[in-house]
């Protein structure tokens, strides 16, 4: 799907009808802006019980979590890791599906100090920076659906564990077969509004159906600005589409068999700038040694959410993010 808006809104500023809605929320970011603020900062979990629906998905990684009720242990738990964490809000870039239902994708930078226990072992007192991008379902004050992707593999890394041995005590995905890569069931998403793509929804779709999905990255001029900063994982900047090129060759190779998915692109058009967020999947066999260790064969499915900053027809700025602790839990399972 292909969404696009013209309407600027903030936190605080710009009134939206917003059916449904507590009225405290004056629209569609000022809502994921505040609530991120009142769970986070605030510590006021409860505040999921008004904004989550009981029975929500969250599509994490390869799988899904259901139910308001692992959202608040999840939450818990973090907070206990990571009791001063800071949700620097980069962006949400929002769209309308209908008369009801609204979208946004969430852009976070993390800060935070590892004063708890984690799954990886006792509290080390580090300090940490990790990206996440959440992108969300809302309607009448409750966030319906979710994909949540976060740079876990940089999380480990500044904690001081080794990521691979990590991975193989981790035990989500031991003795599951290929087709538990589906991630959940999703709730189809109606549209009663006009498809409206526009030249930069074209040109990200162009990007990863004639890039991303067939491996060939030689003409990434076309797409990004020979001064564009890709932000990749692990704060590995890339500037320019030549170094870009490079990871990216780096990136994917390591993989056969790819069945790439766009599974969704929103667009916020700024006075002639526009910002877009896309939502894809990979789904892949671990075939070739790379960017996640020696080859060993395994089918791994992998979420990515990427957001882009558009201007004159080019890509001047890029923020992917993706789970690669999870890629190597699943190429690593036993």
């Amino acid at each position: 799907m292909i969404f696009t808006e013209t309407t600027t809104y903030q936190l605080n500023e710009g009134q939206q009808d917003l059916p449904g809605f507590d009225s405290k929320y004056l629209n569609i970011v000022d809502y994921i802006l505040k609530i991120t603020e009142e769970i986070w900062e605030q510590r006021a979990v409860w505040v999921i019980y008004d904004t989550y629906a009981d029975d929500i998905p969250v599509h994490v990684g390869a799988g899904t979590i259901y139910g308001i009720d692992e959202i608040v242990k999840g939450t818990l738990k973090t907070l206990s890791s990571f009791p001063d964490r800071k949700m620097g809000g980069e962006a949400v870039i929002w769209s309308q599906i209908d008369d009801l239902t609204f979208y946004s994708s969430h852009r976070i930078g993390s800060t935070a100090t590892n004063l708890g226990d984690t799954a990886f072992g006792k509290a080390t007192g580090k300090k940490l920076f990790f990206r996440t991008i959440a992108d969300c379902v809302v309607a009448e004050n409750k966030i319906i659906e979710e994909w949540l992707v976060r740079d876990n593999l940089h999380l480990v890394q500044q904690l001081g564990f080794d990521p691979i041995a990590m991975a193989r005590l981790d035990k989500r995905y031991k003795g599951l077969q290929p087709n538990f890569m589906k991630n959940g069931a999703v709730r189809k998403e109606f549209n009663t509004r006009p498809i409206t793509p526009n030249q930069a929804t074209d040109l990200i779709i162009s990007l990863f159906e004639n890039t991303w999905k067939k491996k060939h990255f030689a003409n990434l001029d076309r797409y990004y600005d020979a001064s564009a900063t890709l932000h990749a994982i692990c704060e590995n900047d890339l500037t320019g589409p030549k170094a870009i090129e490079t990871y990216l060759n780096q990136f994917l190779e390591c993989f056969g068999n790819i069945d790439f998915h766009l599974e969704r692109v929103s667009s916020n058009e700024k006075e002639g700038t526009y910002e877009v967020a896309a939502r894809w999947k990979v789904l892949a066999t671990h075939a070739h040694k790379g960017f996640f260790g020696p080859a060993t064969g395994k089918d791994v499915s992998m979420l990515g959410i990427s957001h882009f900053v558009i201007q004159d027809g080019k890509i001047i700025e890029e923020w992917t993010v993706f789970d690669g602790f999870d890629v190597l839990c699943q190429v690593y399972a036993q």
